[in-house]
């Protein structure tokens, strides 16, 4: 049964208008400003903290009790940085900035339980941050762009992976948003749809094809739960119509075109003994990843093992000079980065901090408030993204990007059981 939440009848006060400037920046400001994502969470967790210590009688806000599965996400989200700080100390590689970007999920750990105590009406401020977020990132490329070369472009402080995928997961959250609190007006509905196509059309420009390969999981987890209880006729013309639309983008986008067939090229190419492609790269690094867990599986090899065992593995021949040069900057997954460096430890700590979440959201999916569904929805949908997005690229070796993504879950996490909570009592 959920659990029931005392509320209260105040007035709006000074801290409800804080949380929901909040709500509603955060996504944008973590796009146009260096350092945005992380100065914000850091901020938001020190005044959870403070709210968090405050008198329970004394507190202006409702509160609840978290449930089994909200303290598993507090546990989780601790995970990495325990990890960490495990793997590094008893390898003697004690230093604060292996711990730095772990402890960023950490902080996210106060902001969602402080969140929870805030008023529910409060949380209907976030429903145009991801369409502003997504936005903002379509005018950062139009008039304040950087190219990063080949024809790629991107923010001043950001690479085009990384904003090319955080573009993507806006434009499905700003999709996902239609309807979230009450009907939309019509002017709603058109931003939000424009942000959708916004997003798409970014994650194009910076031709981050590591971030397309979300799309057809996202689309059928979408359509899937979206599908429940719609007519025949609306299961078959939705999916043929994202086929039609990823086909068009096929036929239309000669750079499209050129980065997916790049793959296969370069899987041929690899299979020829030409190792020193984009794939081929990954792929050489991947496998010795592999060799270096079996190797060092508990603990992994420290802070920068990785990085450290490039020239060693060049001199044995398991790697081309050229993978070696992109080993030593990141291992291009971050499942294996944390494992390899962190041990079996570090890679289950990593896992939880998708799986636990996952697990959260989708145990809301059924839940009696339509908010609740359509948050727990995009909260799902938003964590399997950047699972997808992190078998390419390390996701989390900016502590800007574990900011952004610690506190987006935290956000839709807060607002899920907060609303369920209050539909229920």
């Amino acid at each position: 049964m959920p659990t029931s939440v005392k509320t209260d009848k105040r007035q709006t006060v000074h801290g409800d208008w804080l949380i929901a400037l909040f709500l509603l920046t955060f996504p944008s400001v973590a796009m146009l400003l260096n350092g945005g994502a992380s100065a914000m969470s850091i901020i938001a967790s020190a005044l959870s903290l403070a709210v968090l210590c405050w008198p329970r009688s004394g507190a202006p806000y409702g509160y609840a009790r978290p449930r089994r599965l909200g303290l598993a996400v507090c546990v989780a989200l601790a995970g990495p940085l325990v990890a960490v700080m495990l793997s590094t100390r008893l390898h003697g590689h004690v230093s604060l900035r292996y711990w730095d970007s772990p402890s960023r999920f950490l902080l996210a750990v106060p902001l969602f339980l402080a969140l929870r105590r805030a008023p529910q009406r409060v949380f209907a401020w976030a429903d145009l941050s991801f369409t502003l977020g997504v936005l903002s990132t379509l005018v950062i490329i139009l008039f304040m762009s950087r190219d990063w070369g080949d024809g790629r472009v991107s923010s001043k402080f950001l690479n085009p992976i990384h904003f090319g995928d955080i573009a993507l997961a806006f434009a499905v959250l700003s999709a996902l948003s239609l309807n979230w609190w009450r009907k939309d007006t019509v002017l709603l509905r058109v931003l939000k749809i424009a942000g959708l196509f916004a997003g798409l059309a970014v994650s194009l420009l910076t031709g981050s094809r590591g971030g397309w390969a979300a799309i057809p999981p996202i689309a059928v987890l979408i359509l899937w739960e979206r599908g429940r209880g719609k007519s025949l006729r609306w299961n078959v013309l939705a999916p043929l119509a994202v086929v039609a639309l990823l086909a068009l983008v096929y036929g239309l986008s000669g750079s499209v075109r050129e980065r997916i067939d790049m793959v296969s090229s370069d899987l041929a190419q690899y299979t020829h003994g030409e190792r020193d492609t984009a794939v081929g790269i990954r792929l050489q690094l991947y496998d010795v990843a592999f060799t270096l867990i079996r190797q060092h599986p508990v603990l992994g090899l420290g802070g920068e093992g990785f990085r450290d065992a490039m020239p060693g593995l060049v001199r044995q021949g398991a790697l081309t000079p050229l993978a070696a040069q992109f080993g030593i900057g990141e291992t291009h997954n971050q499942l294996l980065a944390y494992t390899v460096n962190f041990g079996i430890v570090g890679g289950i700590a990593l896992l939880g901090i998708y799986v636990v979440p996952a697990l959260f959201f989708a145990s809301r999916l059924r839940a009696a408030s339509g908010t609740v569904r359509r948050t727990a929805l995009m909260g799902l949908s938003f964590v399997l993204m950047f699972l997808v997005f992190g078998l390419t690229v390390e996701t989390f070796d900016l502590k800007g990007t574990v900011a952004f993504y610690a506190t987006v879950v935290a956000v839709l996490l807060a607002i899920t059981d907060r609303a369920d909570a209050v539909s229920a009592a």
